[in-house]
């Protein structure tokens, strides 16, 4: 046809029509104009995260020179927190534990009834005035008195105090874990080189049991140095502590220990259940298992996946240059890590309707998240509002090491305006109800919520 000045007369509306249609003049309200959604890349990064129950464990009071880390701990004579019968002085535990929900902050601690160098008797006198024998005991050059743990006065009076802290922790924020305590040297659960102090399993079972029932809900370890224990423990749920971390001759004694106790704990327990512990020889011998020893005892930690570590050695200075990336390579390697490695959907989702997404996750760490805290997925606007929060019923103690991946639906209401929204992700702390752990990814907002993708709302 010949093309003149009627016929671009003629095709002009139709021109018109279609560059209108392409730009979305025709939508109507409910179809937001259509964009192309910018496709956010998921990248990792490698510094160490400051995240909760995990990393080093400090004395309270003290602090880490290199991370601001989340956990302290301290054991306490039972004399000092009931110096009277049925009178509590819980200012003296509570010294120095701070406002979880201002620091992050978390405290563990563990009850002693025979502390050798205290240079006194560790359980309240008002006790040992009620009959309970007190019985000589030498240990690593320190001489003192143990109780006599079969007493049924001591049993009594111990079952009605660890009661009453339960009663005041089981659901204090501020306490991330409880150390099974009370029996042996330093509530460590053995009387090496003092055998004559051992007391019945009739005993221990009901100094643990006094435990189980005053603190349900609370994460529980104890030092593995008693057999009948640590079984009794693991078998209910509880994890395990290891407070001689250094060598290869203390590193193989808990791992035979272990072995001669169930073979499948070191393979099962971390699973479900804290493990942790600390450096034999204190400051020192931190220093020289993380210089000297480190790649034997960063492997041993590996293979019995350790949450966190301390109080010994939880503050070491860096030594070196060198020293330093050992103890960052540590605190990355300890507990959990996780990475936000996919986040796919489909680029439109109309309103009442479910949206659906795949997500993987990839736990770089050596150990689980242990607590149900609420995984959150965040539609915001432009002006970063949110306009959408949707708890998703995901459950993070599932991203065991390696990798976990889910199709997740949440629903979209009707009442959301229709739109481009900017998809964030974050696990909340139920304490807050905020934003309170991190992920090795880039896109990380002010309130702790990562950037993951972009969807149309129709």
């Amino acid at each position: 046809m010949k093309w003149n000045y009627k016929s671009r007369i003629y095709f002009l509306p139709l021109i018109l029509f279609f560059f209108l249609l392409e730009k979305g003049f025709f939508a109507c309200n409910d179809n937001p104009v259509r964009v192309n959604l910018e496709k956010i890349e998921l990248i990792e990064i490698d510094e160490p995260l400051e995240n909760p129950f995990k990393g080093f464990t400090t004395w309270i009071g003290n602090t880490n020179p290199i991370f601001d880390e989340k956990l302290q701990y301290a054991t306490f004579a039972w004399r000092d927190i009931e110096p009277q019968k049925g009178v509590y002085n819980w200012s003296r535990l509570e010294q120095g534990w701070g406002d979880v929900q201002k620091t992050g902050k978390r405290v563990g601690f563990r009850i002693a009834a025979c502390i050798p160098g205290s240079g006194q008797n560790d359980i309240p006198q008002w006790l040992i005035d009620k009959g309970v024998s007190m019985r000589p005991y030498s240990i690593d050059g320190h001489q003192g008195f143990a109780p006599n743990w079969d007493d049924t006065v001591f049993l009594a009076a111990h079952h009605d105090f660890i009661t009453a802290l339960g009663n005041r922790y089981d659901q204090d924020p501020r306490v991330a874990w409880i150390d099974i305590g009370s029996y042996g040297f330093w509530g460590e659960w053995h009387v090496w080189l003092n055998e004559s102090l051992t007391a019945t399993r009739e005993t221990k079972q009901a100094i643990l049991e006094d435990y189980f029932q005053a603190f349900p809900t609370k994460p529980k370890v104890i030092a593995f140095d008693d057999d009948f224990a640590t079984k009794y423990v693991t078998e209910r749920g509880g994890g395990i502590r290891n407070d001689c971390l250094g060598t290869e001759a203390s590193n193989n004694w808990y791992l035979k220990s272990l072995d001669r106790i169930d073979p499948t704990l070191n393979e099962n327990v971390w699973k479900t259940a804290i493990i942790t512990g600390e450096f034999c020889g204190g400051t020192q011998g931190a220093i020289d298992g993380t210089t000297l020893r480190f790649n034997l005892n960063f492997d041993f930690i590996k293979q019995t996946h350790w949450s966190f570590i301390g109080p010994a050695g939880g503050a070491i200075q860096p030594q070196s240059e060198e020293h330093r990336k050992n103890l960052e390579l540590l605190h990355k390697t300890l507990g959990y890590r996780f990475v936000i490695r996919r986040f796919v959907h489909r680029d439109d989702v109309k309103k009442g309707e479910n949206f659906e997404f795949d997500i993987q996750i990839e736990n770089k760490g050596i150990a689980p998240f242990y607590f149900q805290w609420p995984f959150v997925v965040y539609f915001t606007n432009e002006n970063d509002s949110t306009l959408l929060e949707v708890e998703t019923g995901i459950d993070i103690r599932e991203w065991l090491p390696g990798t976990w991946s889910k199709i997740v639906s949440i629903y979209i209401p009707v009442s959301i305006p229709a739109g481009v929204y900017n998809i964030k992700l974050a696990v909340h702390d139920p304490n807050t109800n905020e934003p309170a752990l991190l992920f090795a990814n880039t896109n990380k907002d002010q309130k702790l919520r990562y950037l993951v993708s972009r969807v149309r709302v129709m």
